[in-house]
């Protein structure tokens, strides 16, 4: 589909509304899809509105919207959910007129929406009480995207205008709200953790958001942290413990290196050298050594080369 779309059939005091189709599409696999809109149009090709709605409101048949009236009944509705206001120039920019001409007003700003770091869940368990869902994760490091969980649900449970903003506490958290049955507060979670044990997921306490090297005794260097957590823990959807040592994901890995990359650019004297001369205890990700061979050398003082720039990947 197209990535806007242009309404301009109806304009008087008002500019032409550029409707942004493409970011509509995408939200919509998380509602009605696209015949939420489209609801005429089970087959091909896509009917334009006005192929069914009179530009003219004046008209003989009451039960069928003009156009102007057909658009604002898909639109008004869900905006009116998340931007609690029906202003106009939310949608329309007000003509002006000046020595150019006709021009187009400024529309007014949407609010940006805060995505939590976690959701703290309090449930009427009497053990167990606290579910922590670390959102954060999830969307950004887990690989999945916002339909995978999202679905029938209306804007307003994401996007509300009153709710924007920097959350509570410093870890971005919010509380969470839970209704319907058992099998349906569960059936998102059970996709991935398959598990009957309650107390995988319910504390007494809500939990501190997910550190790698906290949990897992393995702290993630700048090259690591930013990775999707698939591209090491290859066992989806279950993270089992992986060898630290490099070999176990980067074959060969010492005659392909670069250390350029780590913003160090080795001389000639040292770059022939393996790595383990300098990284005596074959820990790559704290600094080297210079004793082994130069009893009266310190780094960092002494460099084994020039400092560059370190590279982004």
């Amino acid at each position: 589909g197209p990535t806007t779309i242009l309404l301009d059939e109806i304009s008087n005091k008002y500019g032409p509304v550029k409707f942004s189709h493409r970011v509509h599409a995408e939200m919509s696999e998380m509602g009605d899809g696209c015949y939420g809109c489209h609801h005429y149009n089970q087959a091909r090709p896509i009917q334009q509105c006005r192929e069914c709605h009179s530009t003219s409101r004046i008209r003989t048949d009451l039960g069928k919207p003009d156009l102007q009236g057909a658009r604002h009944r898909q639109c008004v509705d869900c905006h009116l959910q998340w931007s609690h206001n029906s202003e106009c120039n939310s949608c329309h920019a007000k003509k002006t007129s000046d020595s150019t001409g006709v021009k187009i007003g400024e529309r007014k700003a949407f609010a940006k929406m805060t995505v939590p770091a976690k959701v703290v869940f309090e449930t009427n368990s009497v053990k167990g009480k606290f579910v922590t869902f670390f959102h954060g994760d999830h969307a950004q490091h887990f690989g999945l995207k916002c339909v995978d969980c999202h679905q029938q649900q209306p804007c307003a449970a994401c996007h509300d205008s009153k709710k924007t903003g920097v959350q509570p506490a410093a870890q971005n958290e919010k509380k969470g709200s839970h209704r319907g049955s058992m099998e349906d507060l569960h059936k998102p979670c059970f996709t991935c953790h398959a598990t009957d044990k309650c107390g995988a997921c319910h504390m007494d306490k809500p939990l501190e958001v997910f550190d790698h090297a906290r949990s897992t005794g393995w702290a993630l260097n700048r090259f690591h942290a930013r990775l999707e957590c698939q591209r090491c823990h290859t066992t989806v959807p279950r993270f089992v413990k992986l060898a630290t040592g490099c070999e176990s994901c980067h074959n060969s890995w010492q005659k392909k290196f670069d250390h350029k990359k780590t913003g160090l650019a080795l001389n000639e004297t040292h770059a022939g050298l393996d790595c383990d001369n300098c990284h005596t205890d074959k820990n790559f990700v704290t600094r080297a050594s210079c004793e082994p061979c130069h009893q009266d050398k310190k780094y960092p003082k002494d460099k084994p080369g020039q400092i560059v720039a370190a590279a982004k990947r």
